[in-house]
């Protein structure tokens, strides 16, 4: 059975009390008695235990000094000397470090708690010190800047400078837009900040949204107003134009198309105005066709949608260029992550969009050296696939990257435009996106997601 210690109070008290006894019995002894070498040994005795309650409640002192620089530094590991005071005193310092402990641990959990949440959201979050220093990131950031980490704004800089110092200058509460680049894809980012104060230091938080969805939206929806007022317009002048050049040119020929003659004119004179009026007619033509080409725009419809097996799909399209391709000498490779990959889309709507896709991709090969084209498909969660249409081709200039969905937008000379802005507003009646990614002298990839 151990034995217990006599509390700090008690120890002190029976020290006291020896001190006292000894000093009254060594002041009997001077007064009264001639033994003075005893009352000496008593006085030497008296210093001893005045040392000894000196060194005690040092020791006390020193103990309860470790145990508040062992909360301030919340390092409990070193309390070695709590053992050698009273049993009160070592438990009250127990059931404190015990607190300590649990609110360390419930503090360790809410931080990695609220670092995993961070982690999982998809806002694009960036926390910054008083300093500018990067002290949180999340996963979200790091794969729209296409980041591994960064620690200040001196890294990010070097990504691009224009958002740095957005980022460093936005205030509280502001929101502002910055466009920027990162390895050949168009971000439009939504950039909003909030600061707040943690233990008198001050802290940022920067969200950053890729609203570039969005204003593809608002810019489909602009051009689709522009088109049906234009193409009404200019139906309504070039119809009466083409009926009227038409009904002109059938007077002045006969039934077998040949000129009549016309008082007052020469042969050579009726036959250039016959040919005149026979091109305007032809023009005024080809302006109604391109007209009714240019409304499919505005009134796509909807999607008939059923399961699409992507090899099959695949296959379709290499019937369509084989051809094309041999000519031309193109290499196409066609890859996919499982065999038995499916799309719910329409079929013909989805074949043309690659059938545009490809042709554009043709068309950037015509001066590469050893053409190759590549179509890949993959999963990319349960109900999701991608598809990808890679060529090798000089890219596309920076200048024009966010051209190439605009309507009529095109850099090849006979080209109508309409392509690329047909299958954007086919991916979204999908549900869908399609995306860009280009690098100059490397090649181009559109990327169709499911």
């Amino acid at each position: 059975m151990r034995l217990l210690k006599p509390s700090y109070k008690i120890q002190v008290i029976i020290r006291l009390v020896l001190i006292l006894s000894l000093g009254f019995a060594m002041v009997i002894l001077i007064a009264e008695t001639q033994y003075w070498m005893v009352a000496g040994w008593l006085g030497l005795l008296i210093l001893l235990l005045i040392f000894e309650l000196i060194r005690f409640h040092e020791r006390s002192r020193n103990v309860l000094r470790e145990f508040l620089v062992s909360v301030k530094q919340e390092d409990f590991s070193t309390l070695s000397t709590i053992d050698e005071t009273d049993e009160e005193l070592q438990e009250a310092y127990k059931m404190i470090l015990d607190k300590f402990r649990y609110l360390r641990i419930q503090k360790e959990t809410h931080y990695h708690y609220l670092q995993r949440v961070i982690e999982h959201v998809d806002t694009a979050l960036i926390c910054l010190d008083h300093n500018l220093d990067i002290q949180l990131i999340n996963k979200s950031a790091k794969d729209l800047l296409q980041v591994p980490d960064i620690k200040d704004l001196r890294s990010l800089e070097k990504i691009d400078k224009d958002l740095a110092n957005l980022i460093r200058e936005i205030g509280m509460g502001q929101r502002e837009i910055i466009r920027l680049v990162r390895h050949g894809k168009i971000l439009n980012l939504s950039v909003r900040a909030t600061t707040f104060t943690l233990e008198n230091d001050k802290y940022k938080i920067v969200s950053l949204h890729d609203i570039k969805t969005e204003l593809e939206e608002q810019e489909v929806e602009s051009w689709q107003k522009l088109v049906r007022v234009l193409t009404h317009e200019i139906m309504n002048s070039t119809i009466p134009i083409t009926n009227m050049v038409g009904l002109a040119r059938d007077f002045l020929t006969d039934d077998e198309g040949n000129p009549k003659e016309i008082p007052g004119l020469d042969k050579e004179e009726i036959d250039d105005l016959v040919e005149s009026l026979s091109t305007a007619e032809n023009r005024s033509k080809g302006l109604v066709k391109f007209i009714q080409t240019t409304k499919d725009l505005a009134r796509i419809p909807e999607p008939t949608i059923s399961e699409i097996r992507v090899d099959e799909l695949f296959n379709r399209i290499k019937g369509f260029f084989k051809n094309d391709l041999k000519q031309l000498k193109i290499d196409l490779k066609v890859s996919l992550s499982k065999s038995d990959l499916a799309i719910n889309a329409d079929l013909e709507m989805i074949e043309q969009v690659l059938i545009n896709l490809i042709k554009n991709a043709i068309e950037a090969l015509k001066d590469t050296s050893k053409p190759g084209i590549e179509i890949s498909a993959e999963q990319y969660n349960p109900g999701g696939v991608i598809i990808r249409i890679r060529d090798n081709g000089p890219g596309i200039p920076e200048e024009n990257l966010d051209k190439i969905f605009i309507p009529f937008f095109s850099t090849k000379a006979k080209g109508s435009g309409i392509g690329l802005s047909l299958s954007r507003q086919i991916m979204k009646l999908h549900r869908g996106r399609i995306n860009v990614e280009t690098k100059p002298g490397v090649g181009t990839t559109f990327i169709l997601e499911f």
